[in-house]
């Protein structure tokens, strides 16, 4: 009697694998079926949707913390920083010396040397730039995206023992406005590229004095993208 018993029991454990085997069975075969279901999608519609929504996320800004008013409209911080800057520099009356565009690398705010920011042929900011570098400071730090900050001269020559050309100028103004947005505007270092352009990127041709004195600036340019930063230069 108790040999049967024992039979009986080892009969019962192997035939146990029986039930797990025969559902690896069923998901093998319901995989195999999904797989097939899913390379019989017409790859000219897939294609297109995947393009077109690649196309989408490379539109969108890198930055983050945008909000969602009542309408459902999402509010741009960058955008929203930048119409509090037109507005400052309009009640301070300084749209004239410091004006923002928008361009496809991002948000652009071209700030205008004489007068401004430098004496001619001088690196050294002057008192009247720190007021407007304090507030594009706030600007900047309500954003986390990537800043080149562009020197720009016009197309007269410069020599002097500080400045042998106006490579050197421009390329020591971006510095002297990038050192003071981290020193003063408590930037962070690593947001930030200085590069001088000297008279090869004009906004006007160097025909009069007037084209010559808004060639004269520091470009202050808010990247959309941390990519490939240095290839957004201006045109």
């Amino acid at each position: 009697m108790t040999r049967a018993r024992r039979s009986t029991r080892r009969h019962e454990n192997v035939d146990r694998w029986l039930i797990t085997y025969a559902d690896m069975i069923t998901l093998l075969v319901a995989l195999f079926v999904m797989l097939y279901s899913m390379s019989a999608v017409n790859q000219e519609k897939f294609g297109a949707l995947a393009q077109s929504m690649r196309r989408e996320f490379q539109a969108l800004p890198e930055h983050n913390g945008g909000k969602i008013i009542g309408t459902g409209q999402i509010v741009d911080p960058l955008e929203q920083q930048a119409s509090q800057l037109q507005r400052f520099l309009e009640d301070t009356g300084l749209q004239t010396q410091v004006r923002v565009r928008h361009e496809e690398r991002g948000l652009v705010i071209s700030l205008l040397s004489d007068g401004t920011l430098f004496d001619l042929g001088s690196a050294d900011l002057k008192p009247s730039a720190r007021q407007v570098l304090d507030r594009v400071a706030q600007l900047l730090r309500a954003v986390p995206n990537p800043v080149l900050i562009e020197g720009h001269t016009d197309n007269l020559p410069i020599r002097t023992a500080q400045y042998p050309s106006n490579w050197e100028l421009s390329a020591a103004r971006a510095a002297r406005v990038l050192r003071y947005l981290v020193q003063k505007g408590g930037i962070p270092s690593h947001r930030l590229i200085a590069v001088g352009y000297a008279d090869t990127r004009p906004l006007a041709p160097n025909n009069s004095p007037a084209n010559r004195a808004q060639n004269r600036r520091v470009d202050i340019a808010i990247l959309k993208t941390s990519q490939n930063a240095l290839r957004f230069g201006s045109r």
